[in-house]
C-alpha cells in the first residue's frame, strides 16, 4: 500500500469518527432546543369554534346553584373570591378597567370590614359583589341554621357598612360547597348561589402561563370562571389576567355578569 493510499484511509476513518461523535450527542447539551411555549395565539385553537359546544355543568343544577352565565352567545363572566386583599385586589381592579371587563367579586366578611375601602372601589368601578359568608366556612352546610345565617347576614351587613344600599345579587358557597340549606338561607335575601363552571385553581398558585392555558383550553360558551383576588399570595392571577382577557377576547368572548 502506498504513502497516499494509507493517508487517504486514516482520514475517511477520522472523518466516520468525527460524524458518529456528532450523530450520538446526548439531549440536554447545547444543541438540545426547549419545547416551544404556549402562546396566546396558538391557544386560540383550543378555543371552540362555535357556540354549539355543551358546558361541562348544568346551568343551574339541582340545589338552585347557578353554574353559567345564562346569557345568549359567547359569554363569560370572571369572578374573584376571598378579598378584597390590600395588595392584589387594586391590581386586578386595575387590569379590568384598562380592559374595560366587569367581574364579580365574591368579597368575605372579614375582609370587607377591613379594606371597606375596597369595598367601596369595586363598586365605584361598576363591578358586582357577590356573599362569600363572614369567615369562609368551608362546613357551612352542616352547622345549625342560626350560624349559617350569622356567615351569610354578616357578610351582607360588612358589605352594607361600607357601600349602604348596594345590591349584592349573589351569594357563593366557601369551598364551593353549595347545600339545600344554605342556599334556602342566600335566597331569602335575594341572592342567586353563584357557581362556576371552569376552576383554573389558581389558589394552588401553579404559576401565570398554567392558570393562561387552562382557561383558555376549557372555555365554552356560558363559563363562570373562578378566580382569587384574595385568601394567599394571588401574584400568578393578576400576571395571568391581562393576557386571559386578551385571549378570551381576540376569540369572541363577551365579558358579563351572570343572569341571577
Amino acid at each position: 500500500m502506498s504513502r497516499e493510499v494509507r493517508a487517504a484511509l486514516i482520514l475517511c476513518l477520522v472523518a466516520g469518527v468525527v460524524v458518529g461523535a456528532a450523530r450520538s450527542e446526548p439531549s440536554g447539551t447545547a444543541v438540545a432546543t426547549a419545547p416551544e411555549p404556549k402562546s396566546s395565539a396558538r391557544l386560540l385553537s383550543a378555543v371552540p369554534a362555535g357556540d354549539s359546544t355543551a358546558a361541562p355543568v348544568a346551568e343551574v343544577d339541582s340545589v338552585g346553584t347557578r353554574h353559567l352565565t345564562g346569557r345568549e352567545g359567547r359569554t363569560v363572566a370572571l369572578t374573584f373570591d376571598d378579598g378584597p386583599h390590600p395588595d392584589f385586589t387594586p391590581q386586578v381592579l386595575r387590569i379590568l378597567r384598562d380592559n374595560e371587563v366587569t367581574a364579580t367579586f365574591c368579597v368575605v366578611g372579614e375582609m370587607a370590614r377591613n379594606q371597606p375601602d375596597l369595598v367601596r372601589e369595586i363598586v365605584e368601578q361598576g363591578h358586582t359583589l357577590c356573599d362569600h359568608t363572614v369567615s369562609h366556612d368551608a362546613k357551612l352546610p352542616s352547622r345549625d341554621e342560626s350560624v349559617i345565617e350569622d356567615e351569610i347576614v354578616g357578610a351582607l351587613a360588612a358589605i352594607h357598612d361600607a357601600v349602604p344600599d348596594v345590591e349584592v345579587p349573589f351569594y357563593r358557597a366557601p369551598g364551593g360547597n353549595f347545600a339545600e340549606n344554605v342556599n334556602a338561607v342566600a335566597g331569602e335575601l335575594g341572592q342567586t348561589p353563584l357557581g362556576w363552571s371552569i376552576d383554573p385553581g389558581d389558589w394552588r398558585k401553579p404559576g401565570p402561563r398554567t392558570i393562561h392555558d387552562y382557561v383558555a383550553e376549557a372555555i365554552h360558551p356560558g363559563a363562570v370562571v373562578l378566580l382569587h383576588d384574595g385568601g394567599g399570595d394571588r401574584s400568578g392571577t393578576v400576571a395571568a389576567l391581562p393576557d386571559l382577557i386578551q385571549t378570551l377576547r381576540v376569540a369572541g368572548y363577551e365579558f358579563v355578569v351572570p343572569r341571577t
